[in-house]
């Protein structure tokens, strides 16, 4: 069982370590083990960490800017009320946009630039790169110029279709929708409208989206499949999404084998039934290809998209991330006194300087590709691993090496950049918990038979010996024997 946590304002060490005392507490006091054998392997077990390894660690990347929104609306790049659509920690549920300018990443003004183009595209970019903006903004900027150009006798009509392969994807998506055009505005009168249609809403509700199309339409796969089956459904599809515009497919690797099959027919009908031959099609995915250089890379991208999409997506169309360092070049050593130091910097402007802090952005977050030399996000490692490794390069203990890392991750992810008020460390702590109920013997007498908390049908090595399973027992029942007796 994992339990992932984002490293914020709270203690994530902190709750790390009460789950696994808790979670400890839970597989002793829950079972009564008579045979004092097993109960000290088990008990021995525990302390080795059996049932929960090591904390995993990464770090989300800071991105290259490609300017804020306020900046591409001086350059005449996207519509001039995109300015106020989107800006950052605007009041929620407010009426006016009191936010501060929305600064895009490098890929995010990419797909601008794309879409405008009329290309096809694909975001192969990581965790936390702002996918959904990849898109929403081309969207919005394509909806506002074209009700401007239309003006008062705009015909209203689905301009947009967003697919999810999850409900909850959907949700999230809506919830990204209303923080940028409903937030600033009020409901009733966001800039450009939008409505989920998943099979959550009611026959009213799909009813009003039918007779009062939004200019943005949230539906799952299986919802679009059924919207080009039902009669009704058909009918007004193909009325109110007439001449679709875009077709997104979030979390593209989700589509494969055969399910893919039926989503590359299913976009195919789509395009027939709304008359769409021109819509542009968008996917994004986190994991799509990892053979290769990136040119190789986003060629097989390139090939899968456009089989799916039923239309060309060029390699130079296949957007990725790209990296820069939040904080200065990495030490080659951290020196032992900063490490033994009681506390880490707490300023934004010291932490970027810290030593430390400079170690733990190379060794969680970024690592140079070989052949093309660009940044690139590091496999997540464990705490443990990284503690082991700055010991032996500074001769302070690992658990002290441990507590510094732990410390500067935490002020990290409270320290907030002084323009965009990211965080410097937007870490995630990966904690996986097995189950621990059962102990396998082999059958020999309670002295010499070999235990293991492993699933395993033999003893390895031994010549075939079997092992069989037996149970902790919760508690103590009248009545019922404890087999491990």
């Amino acid at each position: 069982m994992p339990f992932t946590a984002a490293g914020t304002a709270m203690d994530v060490f902190g709750v790390r370590r009460s789950l696994i005392k808790a979670y400890r507490d839970f597989t002793e006091g829950g079972t009564v083990i008579r045979d004092d054998r097993v109960a000290a392997f088990v008990e021995k077990d525990l302390d080795s960490k059996s049932q929960w390894s090591d904390p995993w660690l990464s770090l989300n990347p800071f991105f290259q800017s490609g300017g804020t929104v306020a900046e591409l609306v001086g350059d005449q790049v996207v519509h001039p009320e995109c300015a106020r659509i989107f800006q950052a920690g605007k009041t929620e549920g407010g009426t006016v946009p009191d936010g501060r300018p929305l600064t895009l990443h490098r890929h995010q003004r990419e797909a601008v630039d794309a879409a405008a183009r009329g290309a096809s595209y694909v975001l192969t970019t990581g965790t936390g790169s702002g996918k959904s903006l990849s898109y929403i903004v081309p969207i919005v900027n394509r909806v506002l110029h074209e009700r401007d150009a239309e003006g008062p006798k705009a015909v209203k009509r689905v301009r947009a279709v967003i697919v999810c392969p999850m409900n909850a994807l959907a949700n999230s998506q809506l919830k990204e929708l209303e923080k940028y055009l409903r937030d600033g505005y009020g409901q009733g009168h966001e800039p450009v409208t939008f409505a989920r249609y998943t099979g959550q809403e009611d026959d009213a509700k799909r009813r009003e989206i039918r007779d009062n199309p939004p200019d943005i339409l949230l539906p799952n796969y299986v919802m679009l499949e059924l919207m080009l089956t039902r009669s009704a459904d058909r009918a007004s599809l193909i009325k109110m999404a007439k001449g679709l515009e875009f077709l997104v497919f979030d979390e593209l690797h989700t589509y494969r084998g055969r399910q893919g099959a039926d989503v590359a027919l299913l976009i195919r009908r789509v395009r027939e039934a709304c008359q769409a031959p021109g819509v542009q099609c968008i996917g994004t995915s986190a994991t799509m290809s990892t053979e290769g250089t990136l040119e190789d890379q986003k060629k097989v991208v390139a090939g899968m998209a456009s089989r799916l999409f039923g239309t060309t997506v060029s390699p130079e169309h296949v957007i990725g991330e790209t990296l820069v360092r939040a904080t200065d070049e990495a030490p080659g050593t951290v020196p032992a006194e900063r490490l033994t130091s009681p506390a880490a910097p707490r300023a934004y402007a010291d932490l970027v300087r810290d030593p430390l802090a400079r170690w733990i952005e190379t060794r969680f977050g970024l690592a140079t590709d070989e052949v093309t030399g660009r940044l690139v996000r590091r496999r997540p490692t464990t705490l443990d691993a990284a503690a082991a490794e700055l010991s032996e390069q500074s001769g302070v203990t690992k658990e002290d090496c441990a507590r510094a890392v732990e410390a500067t991750l935490e002020a990290g992810s409270q320290a907030r950049h002084p323009v965009t008020d990211r965080p410097l460390f937007a870490f995630r702590l990966h904690q996986y918990l097995s189950k621990g109920d059962t102990v396998f013997v082999t059958l020999e007498d309670k002295l010499s038979r070999h235990l293991t908390r492993s699933y395993q049908l033999e003893q390895p090595g031994s010549g075939g010996k079997l092992l069989m399973s037996v149970g902790l027992l919760p508690g103590v029942r009248p009545g019922v024997p404890d087999r491990l007796a």
